[in-house]
């Protein structure tokens, strides 16, 4: 069989596992024996859920688990803070709240009492002692379960630093405070409350979080390319509603009350005589060509939901899915819903997350900055943020403009400053120079369209204020500081061009590209058997890509087997299901950290592996390769590929990765191909510069002719007086 991907060669030494010493008998591993050697971080830090003996729960979640950023929280600067959430779910009933917090300061700020200030949804929660030893110190702060809502909670950490009394540097290295993020943690004691939602409370039951959906089974009968496409919706269903986060999913081949695992949520897709054990009674009578959803408690975990999506034929059942999957359908408060086939959606909403478009205006408010206004202080800032088509390209010499409506107060000397930043590269400043204050409506500042890039987009404003010097140190009077940027400020966007160079597993990590379910381009899903891991696996990797846009793969072809379609395509199988289609045999990995060997594509070993290449058969298609060695260390594998910790490492054309997320490694492809209309974006721009230079090649002619002219003109009037 042709070999179809090409892979990168990988940057640095993450290998095959090493072999194992010889065991002795009942000898049982010891915590270190399990660490990974090839981890740039020792701890491997996961939210963790144990029950405990008088039927409560308890969730630890440590702050490195819920931050994508690996390492320590750093708050540099004399007023530094960091904000962390995290979700707690409607069905969890709050008895106990903790927090623990391992952090030390810079020892310049001995005697000076350094602060940190915590707080909890916008309340106050404690204050503690900056620690200025040479050791770390451990605070709990005991919270009011009160304080904690359903949804996203918030915990803001604010440092207050000081190194003297007097003229004091706010940026000064003297000034940090660190907090290890695998050492601390929130911790929350709950009950679980019975299940008891409508169809009505989708949106609030299959959330994120504590006591939320960490474990979902999904119920399809028999292993086929049509369940495959269903599991798929119904994931993406769930994935969507949990935000970034997803539940380990798992396929399920029965359930019953005394069959089935505890703490688990389930849908169940089917037809009614295959879900007649499961279903309420009113399903029995449905009828041909309708679609049937319902809710309510699992018959393995009454604390835990059971979805059933059902219908007599193949379309039925994935109007049931459609409906379920779009969350602007209108569900009524009941626990089940008779959906008639005029009434299924016929596309799902579009995204909430679409990409702006280019060659047009917006206002700031509608893109999400309202404005903001810094008062009484020397520093404030605001960010603008949005997304950019996957493919965009701009030219050279465009600009993005801003249209800036902002004002400032009096008395500010010649230092106040905006400065602006666009993916966190410094490109303008705005001098804020009338003493008597000023308000500036629809200041143009133009950027080079270059600092943009595809996917996500940042535009920072950083707002220094200044007053005039008093002696030794500024002024202590600092009501006059004032700055307002306003939220009708506009950002224009200039025309682009739409191709990208693949494979980019970057553009895979922001946008999803070109696995969206947004492109015009044809797009396939594949898994290389049957089996209930393998199938799982594409399940939770199609609700993580799903997941980037908000948006649910309807038209996307599912299938099972090795058929490469006309497509850009994800392929998801262990490696000894791929024959040929591997790579190569081996992938060479260059010393680094003192280890020199070989990642043996003839065993993966604990690796997972995603490599990109442009398909043989299809010119101008992707095709994504996701293995590991077996089925199960595959489901393992995107399991932890999904999670934030890992995904936001994505890039190159090529990654190799284990659970740890300080293992991800990705390099660029060996080789890379065009999708989109480079060439017709390259003629455009040569036939504007053809037409450039022939536009100047016509002035100058005429401009010669008439010169010309001028001159046949002057010799004739010079020869009539001299005739004279």
């Amino acid at each position: 069989m042709k070999s179809i991907l090409r892979p990168a060669v990988l940057a640095t030494a993450l290998v095959m596992s090493l072999a194992p010493a010889p065991a002795h008998a009942r000898q049982v591993a010891s915590e270190e024996a399990t660490l990974d050697i090839y981890a740039r971080y020792r701890e491997n830090p996961h939210v963790s859920t144990e029950r405990l003996e008088n039927g409560l729960w308890r969730a630890r979640l440590p702050l490195a688990a819920l931050r994508s950023g690996q390492g320590a929280i750093h708050l540099d600067g004399a007023n530094a803070s960091e904000e962390i959430s995290f979700s707690v779910a409607p069905q969890a009933d709050i008895k106990e709240a903790r927090i623990i917090l391992r952090h030390v300061s810079g020892r310049s700020q001995q005697g000076f009492k350094p602060q940190i200030r915590l707080g909890m949804n916008g309340q106050f929660i404690g204050q503690l002692d900056g620690v200025t030893e040479r050791a770390a110190a451990i605070n709990e702060i005991v919270l009011d379960p009160m304080m904690l809502h359903y949804g996203y909670n918030s915990l803001r950490i604010d440092a207050v630093q000081r190194y003297t009394l007097d003229c004091q540097d706010s940026y000064a290295a003297e000034l940090w405070t660190e907090i290890d993020t695998s050492r601390s943690y929130v911790e929350i004691i709950y009950a679980r409350r019975p299940f008891a939602g409508t169809l009505a409370d989708l949106g609030a039951v299959v959330s994120a979080g504590v006591g939320g959906v960490d474990r979902l089974g999904i119920l399809t009968g028999k292993a086929d390319a049509e369940t495959l496409r269903w599991g798929a919706l119904a994931s993406q269903a769930v994935g969507n509603r949990l935000g970034y986060r997803l539940p380990e999913i798992s396929m399920l081949s029965s359930i019953a009350p005394d069959a089935g695992e505890k703490g688990q949520d389930i849908i169940a897709i089917g037809k009614p005589e295959q879900l007649a054990t499961l279903a309420p009674a009113g399903l029995a009578g449905l009828k041909e060509n309708e679609s049937w959803l319902s809710i309510g408690p699992s018959p393995a975990d009454p604390s835990h939901f059971l979805i059933i999506a059902a219908g007599h034929t193949p379309e039925a059942i994935e109007g049931a899915l459609r409906a379920l999957a779009s969350e602007g359908f209108p569900l009524s408060a009941t626990s089940s819903a008779v959906i008639t086939a005029p009434e299924v959606p016929a596309a799902i909403a579009p995204s909430k997350h679409l990409p702006l478009r280019t060659d047009a205006k917006y206002v700031f408010r509608d893109i999400g900055l309202e404005g903001i206004s810094v008062l009484g202080r020397e520093q404030g800032s605001a960010r603008l943020s949005f997304t950019l088509p996957a493919d965009v390209h701009f030219r050279e010499d465009d600009d993005a403009v801003l249209m800036l409506d902002f004002a400032y107060g009096a008395g500010l000397d010649d230092r106040s400053v905006v400065n602006i930043l666009v993916n966190g590269a410094f490109e303008r400043a705005l001098r804020m120079t009338n003493l008597e204050g000023e308000v500036v409506p629809g200041y143009e500042v133009k950027l080079p369209a270059r600092s943009l890039r595809p996917g996500w987009n940042t535009v920072d404003f950083q707002i220094e204020l200044s007053t005039p010097i008093e002696g030794m140190c500024a002024s202590r009077n600092v009501r006059n500081l004032a700055f307002t940027l306003k939220g009708t400020s506009t950002l224009t966007l200039p025309p682009a061009g739409h191709f990208a160079e693949l494979p980019n597993l970057a553009l895979l990590r922001e946008a999803g590209y070109p696995f969206t379910g947004l492109e015009t381009a044809p797009m396939a899903i594949r898994a290389a058997d049957a089996s209930p891991d393998t199938m799982a696996s594409v399940w939770t990797l199609a609700a993580r890509l799903a997941q980037i846009n908000g948006t649910v793969f309807t038209e996307t072809n599912f299938g099972i087997g090795l058929d490469l379609p006309d497509a850009n395509t994800v392929l998801v199988g262990a490696r000894p299901q791929l024959g040929g289609f591997l790579p190569l045999q081996k992938l060479n990995l260059p010393e680094t950290g003192g280890f020199s060997r070989e990642l043996s594509l003839v065993d993966l070993g604990d690796n997972g592996l995603m490599i990109g290449g442009e398909s043989p058969d299809h010119k101008g298609r992707l095709v994504m390769l996701v293995t590991a060695e077996t089925d199960h260390q595959l489901l393992t594998s995107i399991r932890s590929l999904v999670q934030p910790s890992h995904w936001s490492q994505l890039s190159g054309g090529a990654a190799v990765w284990r659970e740890n997320a300080a293992t991800i490694v990705s390099a660029s492809a060996d080789a890379t191909f065009t999708l989109g209309d480079r060439a017709s974006a390259e003629r455009a721009r040569k036939a504007g510069s053809d037409t450039s230079w022939a536009w100047i090649a016509s002035i100058a002619a005429i401009l010669f002719a008439m010169a010309a002219g001028l001159a046949l003109i002057a010799r004739y009037m010079r020869k009539r007086i001299n005739g004279k």
